[in-house]
């Protein structure tokens, strides 16, 4: 076993959390030492553990982690009881030293099918950690200035969790998140194309949301508007039973084309169409259906929803950085877009490369795949 960590140094560490004033430094030193031997214990006893090395750190964080949610919204002399209560201290020591085996050592782990290190994952977060770290400066939650930045960052977060999923072994789960990620880069590349008068009608539907949700402090605002909403569905020969579909896609009658046949106002026969990107249909519905808990969820191929995941990323990805540059370019010096573009020039033709990559890999397995259900 590793050697118990000073006094001092969980002092440190407690005054850099700024926790020095709500626990008790003994009861904490007394809680952590306690689960060490507590581990050491059972070590003893059980040959299936047989931990020769405990990270230090680790099991004071559960110490802390513990003692803190237990005594962070008691009083303080509630606190005072808590702490000479000693069998509290014996029951929260084993609990540390249990999850620290079960959650640091024994923690089960999917099978994964690549890592961090690797250029599909890390030339690909590189790049969307570059855009993050651009447009969290940007001004943000005021949707009627800040809607296409504040779209595109959440579209960002999305595509790093998605990422994060993969690398952790779960590949349905991330694809059931490129199927919001596809619904966010179809909204943006409509509101990004048609500017101003698209992003309004957006945020009137947006307020139609509202209102129709009852979350109006101004109750006459939020009538006026539920008529307003009524009246138009009334013109566009709409029932009561469309008005939750309405809100979500009827914004898009603001460019709909004349004489566009099978609109409909879902994501499918509306949004995606419009935004061009109806090819990727199948996916969607692929992937809605992991979302429902099918089969499909339940016995599915790591490695075919891996790649189908992977590709949909990236694809995403391109069409999330035009949108990028688009935004970029209209706040940026000329000194500043100049740098982007060089470094566009390295990892974006790298991105290429390896999208062009991994799809051959996928068109080769499912070749593979294709061949032994033939046998």
């Amino acid at each position: 076993m590793s050697n118990l960590l000073s006094k001092d140094k969980v002092i440190e560490i407690l005054n850099n959390l700024k926790l020095n004033n709500i626990l008790e430094i003994e009861y904490l030193y007394d809680v952590y030492k306690t689960a060490n031997e507590v581990v050491k214990y059972l070590s003893q006893q059980n040959a299936q553990i047989g931990v020769k090395e405990v990270n230090q750190l680790e099991l004071l964080f559960y110490a802390i982690g513990e003692y803190h949610y237990s005594v962070s919204y008691l009083s303080e002399e509630e606190r005072k009881r808590f702490v000479n209560n000693e069998n509290f201290a014996n029951s929260m020591s084993s609990v540390v030293a249990d999850k620290c085996l079960s959650l640091s050592i024994f923690s089960h782990q999917e099978r994964k099918l690549s890592n961090r290190f690797l250029p599909p994952a890390s030339s690909l977060y590189i790049y969307i950690n570059f855009m993050l770290n651009i447009v969290k400066n940007y001004k943000k939650n005021d949707p009627q200035s800040s809607l296409i930045s504040d779209l595109l960052m959440k579209s960002l977060t999305i595509s790093r969790c998605i990422i994060d999923s993969l690398l952790a072994g779960y590949e349905t789960e991330a694809f059931s998140s490129w199927r919001t990620l596809h619904e966010c880069e179809c909204t943006l590349i409509l509101l990004d194309k048609y500017g101003d008068p698209l992003i309004n009608k957006y945020l009137r539907h947006m307020n139609f949301g509202l209102a129709f949700n009852d979350a109006y402090k101004n109750k006459e605002e939020q009538d006026r508007l539920f008529h307003e909403m009524k009246e138009e569905m009334r013109q566009k020969e709409l029932k009561s039973k469309d008005i939750k579909k309405y809100i979500e896609y009827g914004w898009l009658y603001q460019i709909l084309p004349k004489g566009m046949e099978n609109f409909k106002l879902n994501f499918r026969d509306g949004l995606e169409k419009l935004a061009g990107l109806e090819i990727y249909s199948k996916r969607y519905e692929i992937s809605s259906e992991i979302v429902h808990s099918t089969p499909l969820l339940i016995y599915s191929n790591k490695e075919y929803f891996y790649y189908m995941t992977l590709l949909s990323l990236y694809e995403s990805f391109f069409r999330l950085e035009s949108v990028f540059v688009s935004l970029f370019s209209k706040n940026v010096s000329q000194d500043q877009m100049h740098q982007y573009q060089e470094m566009r020039k390295i990892y974006y033709a790298q991105l290429v490369a390896i999208h062009k990559r991994e799809l051959q890999t996928f068109k080769n397995l499912q070749l593979q795949w294709n061949k032994k259900m033939a046998d």
